[in-house]
């Protein structure tokens, strides 16, 4: 008979006082029983077991202390041997009975019968050393608090001041301190110049976020440009409308508002998430800005095609120099001498120039060495069909055995992203009447501006990628000449965040784009000693590169449920403890692990939800 079953033929008594005496005055978990009115600690550790781990250590506490222990509460122990260490909680706090163990059948009885009976409990949670306290200094801890060292857990002002996390760029609150504000110092290099990872599952809260984000870095007086590819940010100079959202923002004391100083950037004539947006720009990139081993990279072209692509490039260039008027070629002479192929393309090239040089070479070697006119672009050697042709027939001897199919091919890349008409279209108009300009990335630069670079309408990941590339490559360059003219008190700051980071980042690509890899890894050097920070928000983080987890310093973590992404970021996130890894996987929305320079260790934080509006959650 099981011992629900004998428990229903049970009389039920009243426990006798001597039992309660018994159970009020027995021995707590440590040996000792507690001393109510002598004992000023708010815990004292314990023995260790053969079970125990370096670094962390078991404390107990009375049930009359119970409230002031939350998750993630530091304290100071004075150990016995007179040395005082700081301490974290990782574990906790948990409550367990005194004199009985917590599976008792005494308390299991009494539940089934419906009897109220919680005995005298105590606490215990498990603390984390983070150092031995060496005046105001906090060292590598060579020994460990004696057992029953009193522990004392600090004030507020105490905790704030421990743990360095409090900045202008607020990110949220640390859970567990309802006075502890979570932020990064908008004037330290330590933190935004630094580049910045933000992942997390979807309905992780992770877009909620990165608008309040948006909002801080704005208010400090950064540049902040948003490559959004969903479009989830087109209306953040609206306030969010949805109910959900205002009851959540409520509760933070705060109100629905939209950025201001926002502005929405959509490439040529793409459709833009947000037609009535009041300052909507139409932007057109400059195909000799580019490249051309990147833009082979990103168009994921072949051996065959890489070949055949570089030499049309090569050639138009050529022709390109021969057509310069003579007012205009010494100018043109000297930007060639400067010319870095791996950083940017040939000068004063357009695609249009050549698409028709790689037509009409695909035309003669297919035997038909005509060149008809009608068939070249305006942006191109429509102007000059003469002297391609003549071009064109020297090159014919040079490249006569080639496969023509190749050339076909590389003629229809060409083709599909010259038809996005990213490229070369300053001063035409789009089907909205809205004129297209060219970007002018240091007046986009300015503080306070938050830039939301539409690009969804891009329909070719490629050609989205190549775009995002080249205006990487723009900003970094207007950054660098901002930077250096301005004066030590008025350095210019920039963050790019790249939405959706695994479609432009992914490592399995990037092994295989060398030209891309530099590119990354050049702009994240320099922008950092230039104050240009990138965050990269994702919810694929298994597809980003190992390097690129590496590369950020501050990470921003919310739900993930990927083991092995979590094992991935174990390798390369330093200070979170091992208790934070494992509940990971079981956060609420809209909290997160956060790890930073300067945050030790890494904190569980209620991240601070956006008052503007966004496209994929209103």
């Amino acid at each position: 008979m099981s011992l629900e079953e004998n428990a229903v033929n049970l009389e039920v008594k009243e426990i006798p006082t001597s039992v309660t005496d018994d159970l009020r005055n027995s021995p707590s978990a440590n040996g000792q029983a507690w001393d109510l009115e002598d004992d000023d600690a708010d815990g004292r550790t314990l023995f260790d077991t053969p079970q125990s781990e370096d670094g962390s250590l078991l404390v107990v506490f009375r049930q009359d202390r119970f409230d002031a222990w939350k998750t993630q509460s530091l304290a100071h122990i004075d150990s016995t041997d007179g040395k005082t260490y700081r301490a974290q909680v990782i574990r906790g706090p948990f409550a367990q009975p005194n004199g009985l163990p917590a599976n008792s059948p005494l308390l299991r009885v009494t539940q089934v019968e419906n009897t109220m009976f919680t005995p005298p409990y105590h606490g215990w949670v498990i603390m984390a050393l983070l150092g031995e306290v060496d005046g105001d200094n906090l060292i590598v801890p060579l020994h460990r608090p004696r057992p029953n060292s009193k522990v004392r857990l600090l004030s507020v002002d105490k905790t704030r001041e421990a743990l360095n996390c409090e900045g202008d760029i607020r990110l949220g609150q640390a859970v567990g301190f309802t006075d502890i504000s979570v932020g990064l110092k908008s004037e330290s290099k330590h933190h935004m110049p630094r580049h910045t990872l933000v992942v997390g599952t979807t309905g992780s809260g992770k877009s909620t976020f990165m608008s309040s984000f948006i909002e801080e870095l704005a208010g400090a007086g950064f540049c902040v440009l948003v490559i959004d590819v969903e479009p989830e940010y087109a209306e953040i100079h609206k306030p969010a409308e949805s109910e959900g959202m205002k009851a959540v923002l409520a509760k933070r004391a705060l109100t629905p508002a939209g950025i201001q100083n926002s502005f929405l950037l959509v490439p040529t004539d793409c459709e833009a998430a947000c037609p009535e947006h009041p300052r909507l720009r139409r932007f057109s990139l400059e195909f000799s800005n580019i490249s051309p081993f990147l833009a082979m990279d990103l168009l994921q072209a072949n051996d065959a095609q890489s070949d055949r692509f570089l030499f049309a490039y090569d050639a138009a260039g050529d022709l390109l120099t021969e057509l310069i008027p003579k007012g205009d070629l010494a100018a043109h002479k000297e930007a060639l001498q400067n010319w870095n192929d791996q950083e940017s393309g040939y000068p004063n090239l357009k695609l249009g120039q050549v698409l028709d040089m790689a037509q009409v070479i695909t035309g003669a070697l297919d035997g038909d060495g005509a060149v008809q006119e009608r068939y070249l672009h305006s942006d191109g050697f429509r102007a000059h069909a003469s002297r391609l042709s003549e071009y064109v027939a020297k090159v014919k001897k040079k490249r006569g055995s080639d496969q023509v199919k190749w050339w076909r091919k590389t003629v229809g890349q060409i083709k599909a992203l010259y038809g996005s008409k990213l490229f070369d279209r300053d001063g035409l108009m789009a089907s909205d009447d809205r004129k297209i300009k060219s970007l002018d990335y240091q007046a986009m630069l300015g503080p306070g501006h938050v830039v939301v670079l539409d690009m969804h309408g891009l329909e070719s990941p490629q050609h989205r990628n190549l775009a995002i590339s080249e205006l990487l490559r723009g900003v970094l360059e207007a950054q660098d000449a901002l930077y250096t003219k301005a004066p030590a008190e008025k350095k210019p700051k920039t963050v790019i965040i790249i939405e959706e980071a695994h479609e432009f980042l992914s490592g399995r690509k990037l092994q295989q784009m060398p030209a891309l890899s530099e590119q990354i890894h050049r702009i994240a050097r320099r922008g950092r000693k230039r104050w240009l920070g990138l965050a990269f928000v994702t919810q694929f983080p298994q597809h980003l590169p190992d390097e690129l987890f590496t590369l950020c310093n501050n990470r921003i973590l919310l739900k993930l449920g990927d083991e092995e992404t979590i094992r991935r970021l174990k390798h390369s996130v330093g200070g979170v403890p091992e208790n934070l890894w494992s509940r990971l996987r079981n956060l609420q929305p809209g909290q997160a692990i956060v790890s930073a320079q300067g945050f030790d260790p890494a904190l569980l934080v209620s991240l601070k939800p956006g008052r503007c509006k966004l496209l994929m959650v209103d």
